[in-house]
């Protein structure tokens, strides 16, 4: 089938090699001009700190980000992040993104994607008739080509998501999204709030501790803050910011005021958009993308994946079996369940997640991420997870749990995992 990969980031890079390998004709559209997606620093922040006004920005790495992963962990599984694949021996366990970078770079060489790809290529529209109708904006113009098949790896992290917390149109502090975050350096002998309790709250918690005077982290768990930020003097875990004063305070839970404060920071996440897509192909509701099956599959059009969608995982070996399990459907190597039956499977996990008390917009987190792998690697024929990928991702999150504020750069050794695990 001629297919249409929109994105050249590690999603759009590892679907256009397993669509390669299950023979089928790969064009992949960049609308920058280089390979990498979200992994492509800019120094550079938007005009709006918030990211809500003005022209966008694609990245959102600051300059000292490092995975939170092990390198072991977070390569391709035939690629691996060393010598023997696209890495460096030498580099950290916990690479930074211009070593991911580099590795995403060596991995379009090694697989013969770079031809394929055209860039400085933006999908502005999406129809479907009876084949996928993309209008591509170039530097020559518009122009309108036609697919079979539509994989969409267009990334999530570029426009901020802020909350519509009360009093913040009066707040006199500076307020940033974290996507507009580069160095800590303008927040030296500051009192800096920061909301949001994932990775990118935690690190720039500790990462601006280092230069401010005080530092209150406001997130749904204090008790859990506490600990991750225990070796810190200056920080305060705080919960949830309920309401932004007109002095610089700052409201959270049981009516408690902390601040003032000079600068609030929200590292609370991104929107997922589709501005090409029409509403009629794909709805999103409150960060719920629908209606796909396998948080993957276009329902009511079934040669569309989305892939890239879930989070709390460990991302390329996610991406890789998304990319293989779509490439084999289109050959029509397994038989996918009715319509009725997929929406059936849809309807039934929001159920399980809003009795379990999961917000809407976090229902494309994966608290089942190896059994994820394993339901799409039996329904494509693949071979499951090996054990020694779940032991050492258990052994990550322990080591993580120890050493919460230093885990990068201790040697991992929960659980007795040694440096370099077997890739088989």
């Amino acid at each position: 089938m001629k297919v249409a990969v929109v994105g050249a980031g590690a999603a759009g890079l590892v679907a256009a090699r397993e669509l390669l390998r299950a023979h089928h004709e790969v064009t992949v559209f960049e609308q920058s001009s280089t390979v990498g997606g979200v992994w492509v620093y800019q120094r550079e922040s938007e005009s709006d700190p918030l990211g809500q006004t003005g022209p966008r920005l694609h990245a959102s790495m600051y300059a000292s980000l490092r995975t939170n992963l092990p390198r072991d962990l977070m390569a391709f599984f035939d690629f691996p992040f060393d010598s023997s694949g696209g890495g460096v021996d030498e580099w950290s366990r916990y690479p930074g993104h211009a070593q991911v970078l580099s590795y995403l770079q060596r991995f379009s060489e090694i697989f013969d994607i770079t031809r394929l790809i055209r860039f400085n290529t933006k999908v502005v529209k999406t129809v479907y008739t009876d084949q996928w109708k993309l209008t591509l904006d170039t530097f020559q113009g518009k122009v309108t080509e036609e697919f079979d098949a539509l994989t969409l790896c267009n990334g999530h992290y570029s426009e901020p998501r802020v909350p519509d917390v009360p009093g913040l149109s009066h707040f006199p502090a500076s307020v940033m999204h974290s996507h507009n975050y580069r160095s800590p350096d303008m927040f030296a002998g500051r009192k800096v709030a920061i909301t949001g309790a994932a990775s990118s709250g935690t690190d720039l918690t500790n990462e601006i501790s280092t230069v401010a005077e005080q530092v209150y982290w406001c997130g749904r768990e204090p008790a859990v803050l506490s600990h991750k930020t225990a070796h810190l003097k200056n920080v305060i875990a705080c919960g949830p910011v309920r309401y932004l004063m007109e002095d610089g305070r700052l409201e959270v839970d049981n009516n408690k005021l902390v601040g003032p404060v000079d600068c609030l920071i929200f590292a609370t996440g991104y929107h997922y958009r589709f501005p090409f897509l029409s509403e009629k192909l794909i709805r999103v509701s409150d960060n719920w993308v629908s209606p796909l099956y396998q948080d993957l599959l276009c329902i009511t059009h079934p040669t569309m994946a989305l892939m890239a969608l879930p989070f709390k995982i460990i991302p390329f070996p996610i991406f890789e079996i998304q990319a293989r399990w779509f490439a084999r459907m289109l050959n029509k190597e397994f038989h996918l369940p009715s319509v009725s039956q997929m929406f059936g499977a849809q309807d039934a996990r929001v159920e399980t997640l809003r009795t379990a008390g999961i917000l809407q917009r976090n229902y494309h987190a994966l608290d089942d991420e190896y059994e994820y792998y394993d339901r799409l690697a039996k329904e494509c024929g693949d071979v499951p997870l090996p054990n020694w990928y779940r032991e050492l991702g258990q052994a990550a999150r322990q080591h993580v749990k120890r050493w919460p504020g230093s885990f990068r750069d201790k040697f991992l050794d929960a659980h007795g995992a040694p440096t370099r695990y077997p890739r088989s």
